[in-house]
């Protein structure tokens, strides 16, 4: 018993460490990047938001707190282009966040999420493909296209491909009239884990985005770590589509696959809208979600607005709703956001 207590201090005082030390590794970047890197080939940004989710089930509702460092910067040696870094670290205070991810330990936790985190290589094979390695965002679907960090409008891509983002190897291109993105991971998500040999292969092919439509083929196969060496294999295969009709942007992707030996299946409806130069955007979502171990599906609907009147500010409130959940409670959630970046 005596050793148990003393086994659980420990933790406890390592948790608290790491806690510290993510504080101070961000914040030591954030300094010296601006005093000593801030020139022409630099961006430099610092991002603040706050997040309620307003639970209207129970109360069980909760805050997000985000502070991240947005660090960008071309490197050449005699004139010439040797590659691009990107640094976006984030730290995450959870407030009475129940349930909460894997990223924290308890519903009041501070974690530090990596997101993009690569060295990028100049163009290769006459500028047709680029190289990247490090934490990469995984290529799945429609959010290859439409970034949505730190926005409340959500593709909820990780429940189809395994994760968002993943420590591994990038390579994009485009050859003819086809555009291409292949990532080979660890299989892990926001921390380096080996043990069980995850892995994970995510490549979308898609036609040009400069037109009107644009069509995505995605293919997912691979082991994800599960913990304690444990391994679940995961497969998809998912197909994305986008029509612009003047200010509504009309979206729908679809996959078909395997969480170990159970059947999945996913789709996705958007109507989006868009006034000005985009400092109005409303959308609509459908959600359905078929598990082969479940005799109800899940189906939920989602309605949004964002404002952002310049690059510095930003305004979400998003209202989802359950029509079903697998045959548990529906769920129903209100958030809203403001994110200010620097």
């Amino acid at each position: 018993m005596e050793n148990f207590h003393r086994s659980l201090s420990i933790q406890t005082f390592l948790t608290r460490v790491k806690r510290a030390g993510c504080v101070l590794a961000l914040s030591s970047l954030a300094m010296s990047a601006q005093a000593d890197l801030v020139d022409e080939e630099t961006r430099l940004a610092f991002d603040f938001s706050t997040r309620i989710n307003l639970n209207q089930v129970n109360d069980k509702s909760s805050m997000l707190h985000f502070f991240g460092v947005d660090f960008f910067r071309t490197f050449s040696v005699a004139g010439r282009d040797v590659g691009t870094l990107l640094l976006q670290p984030y730290l995450i205070r959870a407030v009475h966040l129940s349930p909460h991810p894997g990223l924290f330990d308890d519903p009041n936790d501070v974690a530090l999420q990596f997101r993009n985190l690569y060295y990028r290589l100049p163009p290769m094979f006459n500028r047709s493909m680029q190289m990247a390695i490090g934490h990469v965002e995984l290529p799945y679907g429609l959010e290859r296209e439409y970034e949505t960090n730190q926005t409340l409008q959500q593709f909820n891509n990780a429940v189809d491909g395994g994760h968002k983002t993943d420590w591994g190897l990038m390579l994009d291109g485009a050859t003819g009239k086809m555009k291409y993105d292949v990532t080979l991971t660890r299989g892990s998500g926001n921390e380096w884990r080996n043990d069980g040999d995850p892995y994970l292969l995510t490549a979308r092919f898609s036609t040009a985005m400069n037109h009107w439509y644009n069509l995505g083929l995605t293919v997912v196969e691979g082991e994800l770590w599960q913990g304690n060496g444990v391994t679940s294999s995961r497969d998809r295969v998912g197909i994305d589509a986008r029509v612009d009709v003047r200010r509504w942007t009309f979206k729908g992707q679809i996959s078909k696959g395997h969480n170990g030996s159970i059947d999945a299946r996913r789709s996705l409806l958007e109507a989006e809208w868009t006034y000005g130069y985009s400092e109005w955007t409303a959308y609509v979502q459908r959600f359905v979600f078929e598990l082969g171990n479940q005799k109800r599906n899940q189906e939920t609907h989602s309605f949004g607005i964002r404002f952002e009147p310049t690059n510095h500010l930003q305004v979400d409130v998003d209202y989802s709703k359950d029509n079903s959940n697998f045959g548990k409670p529906n769920r129903e959630m209100l958030r809203a956001q403001i994110r200010v970046r620097l």
